[in-house]
């Protein structure tokens, strides 16, 4: 089944999800930095920066977490599937549920939050009915 199925053969849910920011730094550092080398490539071979991430410098992970901007774009885009992937599909079994999108990212008091939408089955497993 594919995302655009699942919008019509499920029902749409919206997740918030928050983390501690020093283990998602710990987490993700490893994975940012490989990240941060095949991004600089594409600028080179491109001659200019190519998104905001770039043209800020390609800051430490644990300084993108304190932009508004970058922290949406790293976390709710480009690292999202390192960090939600592994637990939202094991390769093998049926999805249950389709991630669609990031609506919003926010960092406080050492936490990080993301806010989306995803599809589940209809009757999913949540136990609240606007929650993944």
């Amino acid at each position: 089944m594919s995302l655009s199925s699942a919008r019509s053969q499920m029902e749409k849910r919206t997740f918030v999800l928050s983390f501690e920011a020093a283990e998602v730094v710990a987490h993700l550092d490893p994975i940012y930095a490989a990240w941060v080398i095949e991004s600089k490539k594409d600028d080179e071979q491109c001659g200019a920066p190519q998104d905001e991430l770039a043209k800020a410098g390609y800051p430490r992970l644990d300084l993108v977490l304190n932009s508004p901007s970058l922290l949406e774009l790293v976390m709710g885009h480009y690292l999202f599937n390192d960090l939600f992937g592994p637990q939202t599909w094991d390769g093998r079994d049926s999805i249950d549920y389709w991630f669609d999108q990031v609506i919003a990212c926010t960092s406080d008091e050492g936490s990080i939050k993301v806010a989306g939408i995803c599809y589940s089955k209809l009757g999913g497993r949540s136990s609240h009915p606007d929650s993944a």
